[in-house]
């Protein structure tokens, strides 16, 4: 077995396939049915999602909501005993944002654009159950042919609505929704209905997250019944939505500890990549598997960046370990990703990337201590009366982007509750937490070191010992956004001028800030995309997709053809699709 050595830390990028997708929205229909490992939490979710009641089903992204949601959708178009299903996805709710700036009735807006996003949904499982091919949903509220798919496109676009457009937005109603609802699913002789709203987090825009729930408590009856997929921890339901008295709550990501977990993965794979198993040991495949931490996009990914790298027998060891490093390295890009989109922020992101690594840190020093024994630390502890507001919002960020895992909180004696979290293994494994106090430690020590029983108590530590080991002396807080004209920073919340140039503080749209994103941080766009572009003055996302035909103004670039344009529009769109949801 080749050994573990520790190469420099360079960059060793996750390998892009344009051959292969492993998001599931992408994803044909024939992969969603045929490449999914089921299995008891698979079809305790999938019952879920199925039957009546609201149901939030929770997990970071990637873990696989979006699968879940699709498969139980197309289980419900093929059997009749199933409900009338609806699936649709609101990740595009933050291109509605700049509509605040001109009109005053923006959460109207998105109302009635939540809405439409429904009653397509329900035309396409209407025309898929029924064979009814000719049919358009608007209709039903006077408009024309094409008008409501109209209406969404120029809602998304931020083009100005014309009269019938208005007509349309005047005519949706929760309450005509609910009556299409049901005489469709009675036309296809469903009795009852379920509406599966993925990208439902809306965690960029307060306001729209208010007006959503509120038409989740009104849509909602016995023969209604929504599921949305949301983020753990970060997802707020204000103060007229009470998640537990509304519905229930069910978890989409998969622990690394429960049963099962390698076999659901390893099926993924033997489905879904089986090229990607051919050449690497058992011993590679597992610890990929764990470095995935119950994401099984995030295992497929792994895959692809050790098939990409043709690894021989020699170097597997020390291709794995470099995948898995760059692996950990983008989910903290990820986690810093949420600082660049959200000004406030980025105090919380910053303290809370050190937080992390000072986490990592102590579970590589208690493995340290436990090596000579037959157990592992992998579970912090935190004392629940060490929480205020503003670490809890930091460690539910973590939580958001997979790098924490929360687990049951445990009581230590009488009134000492702790709060327990899984840091991510990727992070672990990078830091050779199970790998302590050798040099070349072969992949199958490493799995062995993981396969260990976890001690009985976490790691236990306070906020102050780990930012102190961490060398962090700045204070938690919510940042206020600088001045858009001078960028001095702002004195408190209530200025209203700026004290440096006396223009007038305007916040910044998250919409706009992602649009100013530059097109060289786009994943999957190689250097001479990104240079041929630049020759065009197409140098940030909202450059590209203010285009009026991003399409065929590409092709007009001296060697971008039909299929690098293509796939040019198709990264972009992605990575926006991720950026806001």
């Amino acid at each position: 077995m080749s050994d573990i050595v520790d190469g420099d830390d360079q960059e060793f990028d996750e390998a892009l396939d344009d051959s292969f997708e492993e998001r599931a929205d992408h994803v044909e229909e024939t992969v969603i049915k045929s490449g999914t490992a089921t299995g008891d939490q698979f079809d305790e979710v999938v019952r879920a999602l199925c039957t009546r009641g609201l149901v939030l089903l929770v997990g970071p992204r990637g873990c696989g909501k979006t699968h879940l949601m699709r498969y139980a959708w197309l289980e419900c178009l093929e059997n009749k005993e199933r409900p009338f299903s609806v699936y649709t996805s609101l990740n595009r709710y933050l291109s509605l944002e700049p509509w605040s700036r001109a009109r005053s009735d923006a959460n109207g807006l998105f109302h009635s654009w939540v809405l439409a996003r429904i009653l397509e949904g329900a035309q396409e499982t209407f025309t898929r159950v029924t064979g009814s091919k000719g049919y358009d949903v608007g209709t039903e509220f006077g408009a024309g042919a094409g008008q409501l798919a109209k209406l969404v496109k120029s809602l998304e676009r931020n083009f100005e609505l014309d009269a019938a457009d208005e007509q349309l937005h005047r005519a949706l109603s929760i309450d005509s929704v609910k009556r299409v609802l049901a005489s469709l699913a009675a036309r296809s002789g469903r009795s009852r209905t379920v509406l599966l709203l993925d990208d439902a987090a809306l965690t960029l825009s307060t306001a729209f997250m208010t007006e959503f729930l509120d038409i989740l408590r009104v849509i909602k009856s016995p023969d209604i019944a929504p599921k949305c997929s949301i983020y753990p921890g970060t997802t707020v339901f204000g103060t007229r939505f009470h998640a537990d008295h509304e519905g229930r709550t069910v978890s989409a990501w998969a622990a690394v500890d429960q049963h099962g977990y390698g076999p659901m993965m390893q099926t993924i794979a033997e489905r879904r990549y089986p090229e990607g198993l051919h050449a690497i040991t058992t011993e590679a495949s597992t610890l990929l598997q764990y470095a995935a931490f119950g994401i099984p996009r995030a295992y497929l990914t792994l895959l692809r960046s050790v098939q990409a790298a043709k690894p021989t027998k020699s170097n597997l060891a020390s291709t794995v370990t470099k995948v898995i490093r760059a692996h950990r390295e983008n989910r903290i890009r990820e986690f810093r990703s949420l600082g660049e989109k959200v000004v406030e922020l980025k105090t919380l992101i910053r303290v809370g990337e050190r937080f992390f690594d000072g986490v990592v840190a102590a579970m590589t020093l208690r493995n340290e201590e436990l090596k000579g024994k037959k157990e592992k630390a992998t579970v912090l502890g935190i004392e629940a009366d060490d929480f205020d507001p503003l670490s809890s919002r930091m460690v539910d960020l973590l939580a958001e982007a997979g790098l924490l895992h929360k687990e049951e909180d445990v009581s230590h004696g009488r009134d000492r509750q702790y709060r327990r979290f899984t840091p991510h293994l990727a992070a672990l494994i990078a830091a050779r937490a199970f790998s302590v106090g050798e040099r070349g430690t072969s992949l199958g020590g490493i799995v062995d070191f993981i396969l260990r029983p976890n001690e009985k108590h976490p790691v236990r530590r306070k906020f102050t010992t780990v930012f102190a080991a961490q060398g962090v002396n700045e204070t938690l807080k919510l940042d206020l956004p600088p001045c858009q004209n001078c960028h001095t920073p702002r004195s408190n919340e209530k200025q209203k001028f700026c004290q440096n140039c006396g223009s007038k503080l305007v916040d910044e749209l998250i919409y706009n800030r992602i649009m100013a994103m530059e097109i060289n941080g786009v994943p999957g766009l190689t250097p001479f995309l990104i240079s041929k572009m630049g020759s065009a003055n197409i140098r940030t996302v909202g450059a590209l997709r203010a285009l009026q035909d991003p399409g065929t103004e590409l092709r007009k670039i001296h060697s971008i053809a039909q299929a690098r344009s293509d796939r040019i529009l198709t990264k972009v769109e992605a990575y926006v699709d991720e950026m806001m949801s």
